[in-house]
């Protein structure tokens, strides 16, 4: 339970581990978090459609929302990820980016409970995140947070 830790660490206040730049490189970001003006590599494969891309994510959003119950399914959509012929370089990303929106709409109400600590572990799991990369994205939204609502987010 290495990044259930790390949420620990953070309502301690530990220092928190600089950003990730792979993750920042994967999101057109510079090493600080800002927008570099440049799109992200890679892109969907040629042969998908893009309803074919939007459906996909629209399910993959709805899994992650519901976890843990919906947990079974994933490996479904990735197989049907894999029979769309999407590039791999673009499943990961989208789902990167869902992550970082699960952890955004953890904190959204200044309050982040066992549930959604458990359930953000468990999407980090799925999606294969490495354990120092989703710390960073944590500590780096949670600041982030924490900066716009000018409290701290309790439980984080």
């Amino acid at each position: 339970m290495g990044f259930f830790d790390a949420l620990r660490r953070v309502l301690h206040r530990d220092e928190p581990a600089p950003f990730s730049t792979e993750l920042a490189t994967a999101w057109g970001l510079s090493a600080d978090g800002l927008d570099d003006g440049h799109s992200p590599p890679g892109g969907a494969a040629e042969d998908a459609s893009a309803y074919d891309r939007a459906q996909w994510q629209k399910k993959m959003k709805r899994l992650l929302d519901e976890l843990p119950a919906s947990e079974p399914q994933w490996a479904e959509l990735m197989s049907d990820a894999r029979a769309l012929n999407f590039d791999q370089d673009w499943i990961t990303r989208s789902q990167v980016e869902e992550f970082l929106l699960l952890i955004r709409r953890a904190v959204s109400d200044r309050r982040f409970n066992e549930q959604e600590h458990r359930k953000l572990e468990l999407a980090r799991d799925l999606i294969g995140i490495p354990e120092a990369e989703a710390e960073a994205a944590l500590h780096f939204i949670v600041a982030e947070a924490e900066f716009f609502f000018d409290r701290s987010v309790e439980g984080a």
